[in-house]
């Protein structure tokens, strides 16, 4: 759309704010059809694998849109610009499915042609797994990240991923930064019950007394994967059996963990087996805590299955919407690498509840072994503050 239309949305006062809405979401995405139809998140979104166009549309549509100043790099004052890639880089088809990594790609695009320097770190680099691999996004992605001034995986999968359809790009391997949380985890502070940590949209009485973390319990969330919404009851259903199963075994209690606003159906799980959960914005290192001493962590999620290996905690991994949880196994130094479906069939609960029977006997050896590994983890991660130069 031509910069006048926002610069005018833009002066309409507050108690039009509605009417500006209908207007930006309405009215010019009709329009815009004809105009920007190879823009991704829809047919009025600013961003695309053309990044100077995407600097442009950013500029021009600011006006009317004032929460995407933080995006403008002309505001900052910097000399460089350190990028933490997490799981953002997944090269899913279409690429609007991951939307940041189009946004990140802006921004470094911009940064550089401003002249500073760029460090892409901590990143992983993967295929989505409900969808076919974006070559064109990779060549866009492989062109920009090679003028980066370092580049840097968070474990061997994404490295030989890029290696194979990134080759211009050079990447270093340094484990995950969380896993420099170590010393945080392991303090002398014990989460032993839920009664100073109740967060702030999920109060409840009932937390007071339900989660008690001085007994043995096993804690399960769900995975970053797509297919537990494609059929949500479905999804449901199936952990529903889960926990069941899990608790037929009387080995410890269980608890449901909600990690991302995608767990939320664990709710549902919660009310039917009435089975505890841990609400999403329970304090970040609290919840780590929690996971990192409970007996057992079941989950298809990435950074959550960090917080419980520095206590030691053995995962049961899930699948996920990338590589990761398949690459972190290889990392923690597991065994045998084991990722079940992110909707359990009856046969795959039973396979999970003997491996669950497994690493509970396992007990302190296997989790000292876990532990020591997540240790030496912490001390190579680490090292990558120093190559920020």
């Amino acid at each position: 759309m031509p910069g006048f239309v926002y610069k005018q949305v833009g002066k309409w006062k507050n108690r039009h704010k509605r009417i500006k809405e209908i207007f930006l979401y309405g009215i010019i995405q009709k329009i815009s059809r004809i105009f920007s139809s190879h823009y991704y998140a829809g047919p009025c979104d600013f961003v695309s694998l053309d990044f100077e166009q995407s600097v442009r549309n950013l500029k021009k549509c600011l006006p009317a849109n004032p929460y995407l100043e933080e995006f403008n790099l002309d505001n900052y004052d910097f000399d460089a610009m350190v990028v933490n890639g997490e799981g953002s880089f997944i090269f899913s088809t279409p690429e609007w499915n991951w939307r940041e990594a189009l946004v990140i790609s802006m921004l470094i695009y911009w940064a550089q042609q401003k002249g500073k320097k760029v460090y892409f770190v901590n990143a992983m680099f993967s295929d989505e797994s409900t969808s076919e691999r974006n070559y064109k996004m990779l060549n866009a992605v492989d062109n920009l990240l090679s003028k980066c001034n370092l580049v840097s995986v968070r474990e061997e999968e994404s490295y030989n991923y890029a290696l194979k359809y990134l080759p211009h790009i050079n990447p270093v391997i340094f484990p995950d930064a969380l896993f420099t949380w170590y010393s945080y985890i392991n303090d002398s502070h014990k989460v032993t019950n839920y009664r100073y940590y109740i967060p702030h949209s999920v109060e409840a009485d009932s937390l007071y007394d339900e989660l008690d973390f001085s007994s043995p319990y096993i804690c399960i969330a769900g995975s970053s994967s797509a297919k537990i919404v494609y059929d949500k009851q479905k999804t449901i259903d199936s952990y529903i059996n889960l926990v069941l199963h899990l608790k037929s075994l009387n080995k410890s209690n269980i608890y449901l963990i909600e990690v991302d606003e995608q767990d939320s159906f664990l709710h549902e799980v919660s009310r039917i087996t009435k089975t505890p959960i841990i609400p999403i914005d329970t304090p970040i290192l609290s919840a780590s805590k929690i996971l990192a001493n409970c007996r057992v962590f079941i989950s298809g999620r990435y950074h959550p299955a960090i917080m419980a290996s520095m206590g030691g905690t053995p995962c049961i991994f899930m699948g996920s919407n990338s590589h990761k949880t398949h690459s972190l196994q290889k990392l923690l130094n597991y065994n045998e690498i084991n990722e079940f479906s992110e909707i359990p069939s009856e046969d795959t609960i039973s396979q999970i509840s003997q491996l669950v029977i497994c690493y509970i006997d396992g007990g302190d050896v296997l989790r000292s072994k876990i532990k020591k590994r997540t240790y030496e983890l912490s001390q190579e991660a680490s090292k990558l503050i120093d190559n920020l130069i």
